[in-house]
């Protein structure tokens, strides 16, 4: 038994976004420059909206101590500033995204290597998996380093496929 239907207005808003949704990942396989573009101005309005918020909870929040208000300020101007210069310089931007992605998956590798090899309570099966996968995500960071390009077309490749599974998704929940 399924749950009541959506109403007719909204069922069709629904499809109308799945539908711009499948078109938007066509355009970015279609242009993959579009697509690190998109992902740049996402970054940079996420770096500044988070900045906001930062500031904002700075200034509003007399629960935290005057050190960690102070550190939130901080925080918040240069992740305005952050998001402002990626702005103004996206292919800096873009260079930036890559090299943050190698740098987490190269600690993310780092500490799945560490915790594979340490914590004996894991069943021993788990243990290895977490050291291949470790051992995984160096390879792919040191891949990244070397050739950030294929950094960019992975990012654009999953924001393609990601926007093609919400608009059917979309798509299917109006139905």
């Amino acid at each position: 038994m399924s749950g009541p239907k959506l109403p007719g207005w909204l069922r069709f808003v629904r499809v109308i976004f799945g539908l711009i949704a499948i078109a938007a990942s066509l355009l970015v396989l279609a242009d993959p420059a579009l697509g690190v573009f998109t992902l740049v101005l996402l970054l940079s309005f996420a770096m500044i909206m988070l900045g906001v918020a930062r500031l904002t909870r700075a200034f509003s929040h007399s629960l935290f101590s005057s050190t960690h208000r102070a550190l939130d300020a901080i925080v918040g101007v240069l992740g305005i500033i952050l998001g402002l210069v990626v702005l103004a310089d996206p292919i800096l931007g873009a260079g930036t995204l890559i090299y943050l992605l190698a740098f987490a998956t190269l600690i993310y590798g780092i500490g799945s290597i560490i915790i594979g090899a340490s914590v004996a309570r894991l069943a021993k099966w788990m243990r290895a998996l977490l050291v291949i996968f470790g051992i995984l995500a160096m390879v792919f960071a040191f891949i990244v380093l070397v050739n950030p390009a294929i950094a960019i077309l992975t990012l654009v490749y999953l924001l393609s496929i990601s926007l093609i599974v919400n608009g059917v998704e979309s798509i299917a929940s109006a139905i």
